[in-house]
Order: structure tokens, then C-alpha cells, then sequence
């Protein structure tokens, strides 16, 4: 018979005391390193609701911005248009006490020449009202992103 004192089984699980660790100290690198890998956690994700937080407020302060501009813009055109209407009565006013042809076409040319001078000034402030739209729009956007550069320095 062979002598089974000497030999080892290979599967077995070799004894940490052995292998000169101590378990002991084994559960307790373990919790440390449990420990510091929870912290690190909580910090990521207090970093990622934070962000996300401020994403969210720029977010709503374009959105609340582009709702404000739409509405300066719509008031704006209301009130070109309701001038245009106004000078187009007055016009045809004036026109039915019209006495000549000449007048009428005197008449006409001055209308024009208003209209046209109107549509110019008006287009004018139309586009000064849409660039400070957008710019306003776009403060929130920008200033978050400028704060996240800084803070990723």
C-alpha cells in the first residue's frame, strides 16, 4: 500500500498561515479597501447629482429664456403689424379725398415711401431683438459649460 501521509491533494485550499498571511488581517485590508471603494463612490456620485443638477437649472433657465424672447418677439411683430394696418386705413382714408388722378399719385408714392421706410426700421429692430434673444438664450448654456471647465482644471 502506498503511503497517503505524503501526498497532497491538489484541489485543497492551502492553509493563509502557511503562506505566511494572517487572516485576521486579510478581513481587515478587505474592509479598508470595501471602506475606500464605498467613499470613492459616494464622491463620484455627489460629483455626477451635482453636475447633473446644474445641467438640469441652465437647461430650465434657456428654456424659461427662449419662452421670454418668443414672447418679446411675438409682441414685437403684433406691433408691426397693427402700425402697417393703421398706415394701410389712413392711406385709403386719404385716398377717397383724393380730387385728381396727380393726387392720387402723390399720394401713393408718399405711401410707399413711408411703408418702406417703416419696413426697414422695423426689420432693424427685429434683428436687434433676435440677437439679444439668443444671447440671452445662451447665457445659462454658456456659463454652465464655462463653470464646468473651471472645474475640471
Amino acid at each position: 500500500m502506498a503511503d497517503t501521509k505524503n501526498t497532497q491533494d491538489p484541489f485543497a485550499m492551502p492553509n493563509p498561515q502557511m503562506m505566511g498571511m494572517d487572516p485576521s488581517q486579510m478581513n481587515e485590508t478587505f474592509r479598508a479597501m470595501t471602506q475606500k471603494s464605498m467613499e470613492q463612490s459616494k464622491e463620484a456620485y455627489t460629483r455626477m447629482k451635482s453636475a447633473a443638477d446644474e445641467a438640469t437649472k441652465a437647461l430650465e433657465l434657456t428654456m424659461e429664456n427662449a419662452h421670454q424672447g418668443s414672447l418679446q418677439l411675438s409682441k414685437k411683430a403684433i406691433d408691426a403689424m397693427r402700425s402697417n394696418a393703421e398706415a394701410g386705413f389712413q392711406h385709403l382714408d386719404k385716398m377717397m379725398s383724393a380730387k385728381s388722378f396727380a393726387e392720387v399719385i402723390e399720394m401713393q408714392t408718399a405711401y410707399v415711401r413711408k411703408q418702406i421706410e417703416m419696413a426697414t426700421d422695423q426689420s432693424k429692430d427685429m434683428q436687434a431683438l433676435t440677437q439679444s434673444v439668443a444671447k440671452d438664450m445662451m447665457k445659462p448654456g454658456r456659463d454652465a459649460f464655462e463653470k464646468a471647465s473651471k472645474n475640471a482644471r
